[in-house]
């Protein structure tokens, strides 16, 4: 089976889980970069606000692996109001991605589920075997509640990854049983 994790981070904390989970399935990891860079701060917080309030599609650079050609596909956002950041908007966009299987997660200041929210309507005609939000783990006073919460995500990831497998081998031998009749 073939993974992919495909994130975007301003402050490091949705990279920071994307590594965790990417390194415990041994997959590949893309990250979304946006042409012009933006802070969580001063001007850039009200145009990110206006990003995601008007669904706005920001430049984003090419990156190495295309979503369509992987099994499962964990998608990563920071919560920007919310909602995931804009620079999915550009990518679903640009690339359909439709009946794959998808995990979704985030990583915010609070533990709210609106942008997942928002994120699986965005993704409605994919299959999205889960969803996990946590706090941002790089913030975090100590090294172990950091990598406690970076384990956690990566223990979601592969519950999500092995029944992922178990969806893919039951597929297969539906279509076999159509091919070969049993």
């Amino acid at each position: 089976m073939k993974v992919l994790v495909l994130y975007t981070t301003v402050d490091g904390n949705t990279e920071a889980v994307s590594n965790a989970i990417a390194e415990k399935l041994d997959a590949d990891i893309s990250k979304i970069v946006r042409v012009s860079k933006i802070r969580g701060f001063g001007i850039d917080k009200l145009r990110s606000w206006f990003e995601v309030k008007f669904n706005r599609r920001p430049g984003i650079f090419p990156f190495k692996h295309d979503p369509r050609d992987y099994d499962l596909i964990f998608i990563g956002t920071p919560v920007w109001y919310d909602s995931y950041n804009p620079v999915f908007n550009t990518l679903f966009e640009v690339i359909k991605i439709y009946d794959r299987k998808i995990a979704l997660f985030s990583t915010g200041e609070t533990d709210s589920q609106k942008a997942l929210d928002k994120f699986s309507k965005k993704l409605q005609d994919s299959i999205i075997l889960g969803r996990y939000h946590c706090i941002e783990p790089i913030w975090e006073d100590n090294d172990e509640d950091t990598k406690r919460i970076l384990d956690e995500a990566a223990e979601w990831a592969k519950g999500v990854a092995d029944e992922a497998e178990k969806m893919i081998e039951q597929e297969e031998f539906e279509r076999r049983k159509t091919i070969y009749k049993f």
